[in-house]
């Protein structure tokens, strides 16, 4: 369920979704005290998954509200939204240092849209709100990585089914071709997802492979004499062979869960993994203590990158620290 905090203004603005995205939303109008909702109110009004609030709608001052948020971060696991339409570069700044990156700011009603969904089925990565309010400046965002022809191998298994493996491949690959890179996603598998996905997306059929917004989408065996500088195998389940694979590859993912049916596979798959150097890419759980555990944040489109860029740019970051050229 969604919570809505709004003045009368842009009470409305979140109505379309109930038709496009049959989501529930409770919407509370007036002029409120965000310290006083948060610390009070909130604890009364059930499941709750996403509040949005309309900065228009509260009367703390900018302190008052990121003292609140943070505070409210402390002991919640709902997501905040913030809808600025008059944009608040100070509020934004201090939001982003708290780790707050869906901010709505947009006006234009189809832009709008597209950000308010962004927020709130997909979340807003930290680069594009900065990005948004020029944070980011030109000449950073057109950098270079210097992974020209090196053909990087990167390695993707799961600790068992259904925890986000090909989901976490495929966004991996989109934000390789994101950087300027030559991708391929290889499924090393038997799983057989890679057609049904191919013919979902309307994949271009590229030989025995597919071919869809620059990357190439291939089998193990298929023929491609393109020379890639990042080739990413989508290893499947974790086993005895799978794990060679994996060690092989310059780049290790191990994607998992840590829900009570699901702890067993990721225990025994980070014992035999004990002595190998990794990643491990956790789906919807942030009570991790491990320090190379990250914690993937859910995406409707699994060809997206944008939910998990902090993810794959921290890992790629830290790989070609030493190769990157500023202009």
């Amino acid at each position: 369920m969604i919570l809505y905090l709004t003045s009368k203004i842009y009470m409305n603005i979140l109505d379309f979704l109930k038709d496009e995205e049959e989501v529930l939303i409770k919407k509370y109008v007036g002029e409120f005290s965000l310290k006083e909702f948060l610390g009070k109110s909130i604890q009364r009004l059930g499941h709750i998954e996403t509040i949005v609030i309309d900065r228009t709608c509260i009367t703390d001052t900018e302190e008052q509200i990121v003292n609140a948020v943070k505070t409210f971060k402390l002991y919640s696991k709902i997501k905040i939204v913030f809808y600025m339409a008059e944009q608040n570069e100070s509020l934004v700044h201090n939001l982003i240092e708290l780790g707050i990156f869906n901010i709505i700011t947009q006006t234009e009603v189809k832009a709008l849209k597209e950000e308010i969904k962004m927020c709130l089925f997909d979340s807003m990565s930290e680069d594009y709100i900065k990005r948004k309010i020029g944070l980011l400046c030109e000449d950073v965002q057109q950098r270079e990585l210097d992974f020209k022809e090196k053909q990087i191998t990167i390695g993707v298994v799961g600790t068992q089914n259904r925890v986000g493996t090909t989901t976490i491949a495929m966004q991996f690959a989109s934000y390789l071709k994101s950087i300027g890179g030559i991708v391929s996603y290889i499924e090393t598998n038997d799983s057989g997802h890679l057609k049904l996905i191919a013919e979902y997306y309307k994949m271009q059929q590229n030989g025995d492979g597919y071919f869809y917004n620059g990357i190439a989408y291939e089998s193990i065996n298929s023929i491609n004499e393109t020379v890639f500088d990042f080739m990413i195998y989508d290893l499947g389940v974790l086993n005895s062979k799978t794990a060679k694979g994996l060690i092989n590859c310059d780049i290790r993912i191990v994607c998992g869960g840590k829900k009570p049916h699901e702890l067993p596979y990721f225990e025994k798959s980070v014992l035999m993994l004990k002595e190998v150097k990794k990643n491990i890419v956790i789906n919807g759980s942030n009570n991790c203590a491990e320090d190379t555990v990250y914690v993937a944040m859910p995406c409707n489109n699994m060809l997206n990158e944008k939910s998990n860029m902090r993810i794959f740019g921290d890992i790629t970051e830290n790989y070609f620290r030493g190769d990157v050229k500023d202009e």
